[in-house]
């Protein structure tokens, strides 16, 4: 039953056209994904897994609002603080070392909504490359690509 309202709400979401839904990015707890088979076992991501998807989409709208000059709505830079308390795919992994990088982030966040410059952006994400080097460096190259060129 779960997993047909999932799929409902992805094919409900992914129909509305950005533009005229500019801020269903920032939903960070009522984002969902369509689960998938991995070797035959059904994935559905952690929480943790989508909170990172969401601020990862977030961060690239901030970004676009950066290069056009736009005012950054606060909804883009607010809601991150379940970083430290959300499930994660292996929590095990998690300890004081991931706060430490989490409490960096949040921080560079924090400095980005009261001064949103090139610079605090891309301090977001050096912050972002410096955990995953630590703890899943798949993603790196990705977020790489969002940093914008002075």
């Amino acid at each position: 039953m779960m997993a047909v309202a999932i799929f409902v709400t992805a094919i409900f979401v992914s129909s509305c056209s950005e533009s005229a839904q500019p801020e269903r990015k920032t939903e960070l707890n009522k984002q969902t994904t369509t689960p998938k088979k991995q070797n035959g076992v059904l994935y559905v991501p952690s929480e943790l897994a989508l909170l990172m998807r969401n601020m990862y989409d977030n961060m690239k709208l901030v970004g676009e609002h950066l290069e056009k000059g736009e005012t950054i709505p606060d909804s883009l830079l607010t809601g991150y603080e379940t970083i430290t308390t959300a499930t994660a795919t292996n929590p095990d992994e998690i300890g004081p070392k991931f706060h430490g990088f989490a409490k960096g982030w949040l921080t560079e966040v924090e400095t980005m909504k009261n001064e949103p410059t090139l610079t605090n952006y891309n301090n977001i994400m050096n912050a972002y490359v410096h955990c995953h080097n630590a703890y899943c460096p798949g993603p790196i190259p990705k977020i790489k690509r969002l940093k914008l060129i002075p």
